[in-house]
């Protein structure tokens, strides 16, 4: 019996150097070190803040005895996930456990939990980083219980817009789950059942995070 191949969509963003980034940081930075029409070659240098575009955060992101992202077992990067749909309209708002609760969503323990809140819309512009929703304690509190393998969003922070504290990333964290943001083309995964996600990034030693190559894999078995 032959494998039945998987539907694969992309859920990355493409790295340029005119990307949105998040405020503050640097956007990607590319330069020729070698041309076909010169040296015979293509050859690209290039340089980026390791949480730029589709990324993944480590531990070591707000703790400081945190696992570096070359420590994070791949286990938790690639499994079942399910998928949440917030379709209300953005406004910066919480994501509360009964939102979750009462649209008779299904997680099971150690699946992968996918948020998709609608921020997409907005990619690349100010409202991007601006109007995405976040969870509230209570559901970060809830998945952690859930032994979630990993968290997952198209949204560019879990904290809310000019957190101080950066509590939601640190408890995520804190409880040993990775977290992956700025996920795009969610709109094209199942909302009624599971499906298989990975999220493998660059591995860089005792970083605090790394671009990754996220894609859901659907009829996959």
């Amino acid at each position: 019996m032959g494998i039945k191949e998987p539907k694969i969509i992309d859920l990355s963003y493409t790295v340029n150097s005119g990307m949105l980034v998040y405020p503050g940081t640097e956007r990607p930075v590319f330069q020729w070190l070698g041309r076909v029409n010169s040296e015979g070659f293509n050859l690209t240098r290039f340089s980026m803040v390791t949480h730029t575009g589709t990324h993944l955060d480590a531990p070591k992101h707000f703790l400081e005895n945190g696992i570096g992202i070359d420590e994070v077992p791949l286990e938790r990067l690639f499994g079942k996930a399910r998928i949440f749909r917030f379709n209300k309209e953005l406004k910066g708002q919480e994501i509360t456990l009964d939102d979750v609760i009462s649209s008779g969503f299904q997680l099971e323990e150690n699946q992968i939990f996918v948020l998709e809140t609608g921020i997409e819309k907005h990619a690349e512009t100010s409202k991007y980083n601006e109007l995405y929703p976040f969870p509230s304690k209570e559901l970060v509190e809830w998945l952690i219980n859930k032994k979630i393998k990993a968290y997952m969003t198209d949204a560019t922070a879990v904290d809310p817009v000019g957190s101080k504290d950066s509590i939601f990333h640190r408890m995520i964290l804190g409880a040993g789950i990775p977290i992956v943001e700025n996920l795009k083309n969610l709109s094209l995964v199942p909302e009624d059942k599971e499906f298989f996600i990975s999220a493998l990034p660059v591995k860089l030693e005792g970083r605090d995070g790394a671009p990754c190559r996220a894609v859901a894999l659907l009829d996959f078995e």
